[in-house]
């Protein structure tokens, strides 16, 4: 087996069983805490995690630039005293902006439970900063097993906080969010262990800590934006749901968004393997790493909409609260085929070609198509159907967008794909939402077969270059 390959299993394995156990413990938070916590906390819980997305972006691009710098380095080979630098440094900043600005946005609030989300959003956040970078260090240079172990640490412990709560029959969502600050704590003291040998090192003169922070912004800010745009596609929409229905309605949506989240979150496990070991991968062979790659992801990820109506009935009946709102996974569902592709192979190509300007361009993009939309479905129209229904509409322009930059670098051609596949995805979203019932599920699901008959060539052309790839 080709040494590579053989040590890409290696490390996909760790990473895939981290977000594995990370894929079940969020299925355990979205079946058991809305039902623990009820309407209210729950919808505070959501908001809690919101902020906290937001908040993120305050590391102004530092880790995302250390991560694109050192991705493909030896771990042995780094320069010690600096990577220590940059970490303590980040403390430092990282404390004294979420001092100051938790303390005015508080007082700009007169809510008690507000007050409490975002104090905690802001000290959740910088701790959960600090173990990216620490997570960042270990990803970059391929060290996949020490990173998994960080994740399913800080799950885990998640998961018995969860646990304890439903035995102790507390309903509050402040028990949870300060587990989460705690476990998050943990996380970073592993990740302290992990990277000691860089973290603890000697520090160098203020000049060249100065000089490589001010490096890694410059290389990672455009990373940052385009991760924050790629947010504010959604998070616009979440916004202005927020403030014209307000929070209830909000943490209902957000369920149902946290589903898809889920999915798109497993099928992007590989891209934590996957980018150093691109970076050590040849230019000339990257155009049919990509086609095979596509492949691979596109035709689960499009089975994964037939069970759609089982998974409806199930959580109707076990969140019945939630019933209302669950009827938009036939659209939100759809997510998983266009935003998995793209944070899994698309941006993860595009970093590895360094290309972060073109990420960042197409989702400003579809965040100006994200804001006209929603001032036109929540603010016009009032339709929250419409509004839910604008996000997958958006994540596909973003999708399209991106990987048509993606084809031309490549000089590869999907067009043709990603036509059939929007056809199917469109075949699934009315057959679910307007025919709906075991009739919509079977329409969908012999568009889906008749897919795989016309497809059959590329599948078996896909499955027989893979085979290649491990022989070789």
């Amino acid at each position: 087996m080709n040494s590579k390959f053989k040590s890409f299993i290696k490390n996909f394995s760790f990473a895939f069983f981290a977000n594995i156990v990370t894929l079940f413990i969020t299925l355990v938070m979205q079946l058991f805490l809305p039902k623990i916590l009820g309407v209210k906390e729950f919808s505070y819980w959501q908001l809690y995690l919101f902020y906290g997305t937001y908040i993120m972006y305050s590391s102004l691009g530092w880790c995302d630039g250390l991560y694109l710098k050192y991705g493909g380095k030896e771990y042995d080979k780094l320069d010690r005293s600096l990577i220590a630098s940059q970490f303590w440094g980040l403390m430092v900043y990282q404390t004294i902006f979420s001092t100051v600005f938790s303390i005015v946005f508080m007082l700009c609030v007169h809510s008690v439970d507000k007050r409490f989300v975002i104090l905690l959003s802001f000290i959740s956040t910088a701790i959960n900063i600090l173990r990216y970078m620490l997570q960042y260090i270990l990803q970059s240079t391929n060290r996949i097993k020490e990173y998994s172990i960080i994740v399913i640490t800080e799950r885990l412990l998640f998961l018995a906080a969860i646990v304890l709560t439903w035995i102790l029959k507390s309903d509050s969502y402040k028990i949870l969010v300060i587990s989460e600050v705690i476990t998050r704590f943990i996380g970073v003291v592993v990740g302290l262990y992990y990277c000691k040998k860089v973290i603890f090192a000697k520090l160098p003169k203020v000049s060249v800590i100065f000089t490589e922070m001010a490096d890694l912004i410059r290389g990672g800010y455009k990373l940052l934006c385009a991760n924050l745009t790629s947010q504010l596609i959604i998070g616009v929409v979440r916004f202005a749901i927020e403030h014209k229905w307000g929070t209830i309605q909000f943490g209902k949506v957000s369920l149902t968004l946290s589903m898809s989240n889920m999915l798109i979150t497993c099928i992007s496990a590989v891209g934590v393997a996957l980018f150093p070991t691109l970076r050590r991968t040849s230019k000339e062979k990257l155009p049919s790493l990509y086609i095979i790659m596509r492949r691979i992801i596109v035709v689960p990820s499009l089975c994964i909409l037939i069970f759609y109506m089982p998974m409806k009935i199930i959580l109707s009946l076990w969140l019945p609260n939630y019933a209302e709102s669950l009827k938009y996974l036939a659209i939100l569902l759809p997510m998983c085929v266009f935003e998995g592709r793209t944070q899994l192979l698309i941006n993860t190509f595009l970093n590895t070609l360094r290309k972060e300007k073109i990420i960042l361009k197409t989702n400003i993009i579809t965040v100006f198509i994200s804001l006209a939309t929603t001032i036109v479905t929540v603010y016009v129209f009032k339709n929250l159907d419409l509004a839910v229904a604008s996000i997958i509409v958006m994540l596909m322009i973003k999708c399209f967008l991106a990987e048509r930059y993606l084809s031309k670098i490549l000089n590869i051609n999907v067009t043709i794909d990603f036509l059939s596949e929007l056809l199917l995805t469109f075949i699934f979203i009315y057959s679910s939402w307007i025919i709906n019932g075991i009739k919509g599920m079977a329409i969908y699901f012999v568009t889906y077969v008749i897919y795989l008959l016309i497809n059959k060539n590329n599948i078996k052309e896909t499955i027989n270059d893979a085979k290649n790839i491990i022989k070789k």
